[in-house]
């Protein structure tokens, strides 16, 4: 597992059209037998494959995120990261 905190930019916070491209980044990720994790702290944490889970969360814009990858592959990590990333920005 590796885990990295990343800041939630969009407007809107973590809502429909964010959420939406985790979404399908973690759906295409899990076809791969990667998992991706998301919350505020690691008690909280929750598929990103699922959005109901996700938009529970109420996080809002400015908050940081937990953001949590089942691989021990740093590169693709980092690759995933970025487009994670991504997706917290887009509003």
């Amino acid at each position: 597992m590796i885990t990295r905190t990343l800041p939630v930019v969009a407007k809107v916070g973590l809502h429909a059209r964010p959420v939406a491209l985790l979404s399908k980044i973690a759906s295409d990720l899990a076809a791969k037998d990667i998992t991706v994790k998301i919350g505020r702290n690691a008690e909280q944490l929750v598929s990103a494959t699922s959005s109901l889970r996700m938009l529970t969360l109420k996080i809002g814009s400015g908050e940081q995120v937990l953001v949590e990858l089942g691989t021990d592959d740093e590169t693709l990590a980092e690759e995933i990261f970025v487009q994670v990333a991504e997706a917290l920005a887009a509003d």
